[in-house]
């Protein structure tokens, strides 16, 4: 009986435990609630239909293999003799892109072409293209309505040669040993040229450095009087290039995204020049590439700050681009 008793007890000790257990387990009234995250849906762009083709795409459609599905293009005036194109587009690999072409008509005596010095200084470091802008607003010589990067950065400095407001900054690219890297001239008379040549073979034109106002530097030939420079480098990647027609009374900025699948992948050396040449330039080159491919225009009340600002209107790899050792301002005089 006392054994039956002991059993009987620890039955009910075993028991009471489980039922405290099954209380203690019970979540509180209290108890913080956590939200469940939801999955991030990545929502496709977009992009309306256009069937209005602009003229400076039907001659890139016409003449090259560029464009495989055009998507849309549209063109603004910003000012009498400056023209802003945006282009979307899959090219030849089924790849979006996107590319921004400056059209400057040189014939008008009240537009110019002038190199942009980080912080409007003679002394070598790197700025971003807007603030660049912003800075040498005051002595351009007028309004500075566009901009694009210029040469390739190196310790701080233009690899090439850098000529600012006549001042000889840089002229290692100028002389007779290594004059094949290309650059753009502005004369003191306004007068705009390409000058160097691709290879020690090609002849050139001679020119008169104590001549010239601007000299921006570029890295990339892509057309010399009118023959393609076919290039070894088929890297894939956001560029700038800048080139000039026959007459050299326009000239042609074109930046073309790179680096975002979703957005534009990018655009070798020699698709770009088959663009330059397309557009009508006989003589053009490539400044900068990769996250320093920057166009930025004028805006003369921002929405925001209300104050004048030179908005970036491309879509670089980084915000705003990267820094530039110099650049090359589009002016309404």
């Amino acid at each position: 009986m006392k054994t039956k008793k002991y059993k009987n007890q620890l039955y009910i000790s075993v028991s009471f435990c489980l039922l405290l257990s099954l209380v203690a387990c019970k979540q509180r009234d209290d108890y913080p609630v956590f939200e469940q995250k939801e999955p991030v849906v990545t929502v496709p762009e977009v992009i309306p239909p256009d069937n209005e083709i602009g003229p400076l795409v039907k001659k890139i459609m016409d003449k090259t293999d560029i464009i495989s599905i055009f998507k849309l293009d549209s063109t603004t005036t910003l000012t009498d003799g400056i023209k802003r194109t945006h282009v979307r587009y899959v090219n030849k690999l089924n790849q979006a892109m996107s590319m921004q072409i400056l059209e400057v008509d040189l014939s008008k005596t009240n537009i110019g072409v002038t190199a942009l010095s980080p912080f409007d200084d003679y002394l070598f470091t790197v700025q971003t293209l807007g603030d660049m802008a912003k800075y040498n607003e005051g002595r351009a010589g007028g309004k500075i309505i566009a901009a694009i990067n210029g040469d390739v950065v190196t310790s701080s400095a233009p690899t090439g040669s850098f000529i600012f407001r006549s001042r000889q900054l840089k002229t290692t690219t100028t002389t007779a040993t290594s004059n094949t890297r290309p650059f753009l001239g502005v004369k003191k008379d306004g007068s705009v040229f390409i000058g160097n040549k691709p290879s020690a073979s090609s002849s050139m034109d001679a020119y008169n450095l104590n001549d010239l106002a601007s000299l921006v530097s570029g890295s990339t030939w892509l057309l010399y009087k009118g023959a393609f420079v076919t290039s070894s480098v088929a890297t894939v990647q956001a560029n700038t290039a800048v080139g000039l027609n026959g007459d050299k009374n326009y000239l042609y900025a074109v930046v073309v995204d790179g680096g975002t699948n979703a957005f534009s992948v990018g655009i070798t050396y020699d698709d770009l020049g088959k663009v330059m040449n397309s557009i009508g330039a006989l003589d053009a080159f490539v400044t900068n590439g990769g996250s320093a491919s920057v166009m930025v225009q004028r805006i003369e009340n921002d929405g925001q700050t209300g104050v004048l600002s030179w908005k970036v209107v491309n879509r670089p790899v980084v915000a705003m681009g990267g820094s530039s050792a110099n650049g090359i301002g589009f002016v309404l005089k």
